[in-house]
């Protein structure tokens, strides 16, 4: 009798793990973000990097200008803020034209032995920043020795909704999963093992 209690308690504790898990019920991704990283983050952190990747290849392949159109276009359709800063931790707000106002989480990453993109969260937005790496093609224009490989940084800031994550496949798969253990409960507790025993004896 004692084993059955002990799985019914196992089986309720999973029953409740389980329906907390087709609402949206806090923490959420940006409340754990210290302890765990959430896929959806890192899924934006590909979005950024996109563009990213498409900034410099306008900029290289057509007039310098026109890449930070694109980053203009782009953050305005998007509501992200983006901004470009030059190995010297200045923005640069077009090209040749850099603000003289250093920014100090960009100096860090410009000056840290292995520059990797920097994140964090707070007041409910989500700041990135990659490094830009010098590449053989950007010594078209950049032209002048550097000191390290890393000439530039690019930032993102934009508003996340931790929310997202709780999708309808989700809710869905967690839907059918709590049937199934409710249904599994209600068999355990239909279930009278010692009565089983005591028809054997009697039996006998």
């Amino acid at each position: 009798m004692k084993m059955k209690y002990i799985v019914l308690i196992f089986l309720i504790v999973l029953i409740i793990i389980s329906i907390a898990q087709i609402f949206s019920i806090p923490p959420y991704a940006g409340d754990i973000y210290s302890v765990y990283r959430s896929g959806y983050f890192r899924e934006l952190d590909r979005q950024f990097a996109v563009i990213r990747d498409s900034f410099l290849g306008i900029k290289m392949m057509a007039k310098p200008v026109y890449g930070w159109i694109f980053l203009e276009d782009i953050g305005k359709e998007h509501d992200i803020e983006i901004r470009v800063y030059n190995s010297k931790g200045y923005e640069v707000i077009a090209p040749g034209e850099a603000e003289e106002r250093e920014d100090r989480f960009i100096v860090r990453l410009l000056n840290s032995i292995e520059a990797k993109p920097l994140h964090r969260v707070a007041g409910g937005y989500y700041y990135v920043a990659f490094p830009i790496r010098l590449e053989k093609r950007c010594r078209f224009c950049h032209d002048r020795q550097y000191q390290k490989d890393i000439i530039g940084a690019m930032t993102f800031k934009r508003e996340y909704d931790a929310s997202v994550y709780y999708s309808a496949e989700r809710v869905i798969l967690f839907t059918v999963l709590s049937l199934m253990l409710l249904l599994f409960l209600y068999a355990i507790v239909i279930w009278d093992p010692e009565k089983k025993i005591k028809e054997l004896f009697d039996k006998r």
